[in-house]
């Protein structure tokens, strides 16, 4: 049990990162069902809701529309990359997000660090003092260096055929 741990040690960054993931997605649900009952106990005493309450909640549903002259990838005359008029807030991020995420920017970005990670594996398998990893370093510098090319072919042709 001491080797299991020892040797998968790593996985507790996953394992974490899906832990916290699903806890913020659950105080999330809890915040949106505490504003509903909110609002659910305004109206059966037949009171007025407090106009910052409905913002919080219209807010938390629905985002401002994207500026006129937006013009994404996905554009289709009706709103936000496809996504309708006014929708979501996360979706219409993750639309953004996307736009640029797919940019040359990006890309050589992408093909720059797998280049300095695939030269750290090249580096580390002439030069490594431990016994016996010279082999899989060098594997994984050659495979490293596969991505690294292919990243690179992908950032030029993205510069290149940008708009198109």
């Amino acid at each position: 049990m001491e080797d299991f741990f020892r040797g998968y040690w790593w996985l507790l960054f996953p394992i974490g990162a899906f832990v916290f993931g699903a806890w913020d997605r659950w105080l999330a649900y809890r915040r949106s069902r505490d504003h509903l009952d909110l609002i659910r106990t305004f109206a059966a005493q037949g009171k007025e809701v407090p106009p910052e309450l409905m913002r919080q909640v219209r807010e938390e549903a629905q985002d401002e529309p994207p500026p006129p002259d937006y013009r994404g990838p996905d554009y289709r005359g009706s709103g936000y990359g496809g996504y309708g008029y006014r929708s979501h807030r996360r979706y219409m991020r993750r639309a953004w997000r996307g736009y640029y995420r797919w940019g040359p920017y990006w890309q050589w970005r992408s093909a720059i660090v797998s280049a300095a990670v695939a030269g750290g594996f090249w580096w580390a398998s002439e030069y490594a003092d431990w016994p016996g990893v010279e082999g899989p370093f060098r594997l994984v510098a050659i495979v490293m260096t596969i991505v690294a090319a292919g990243n690179l072919m992908i950032a030029i042709l993205s510069s290149r055929f940008r708009d198109k």
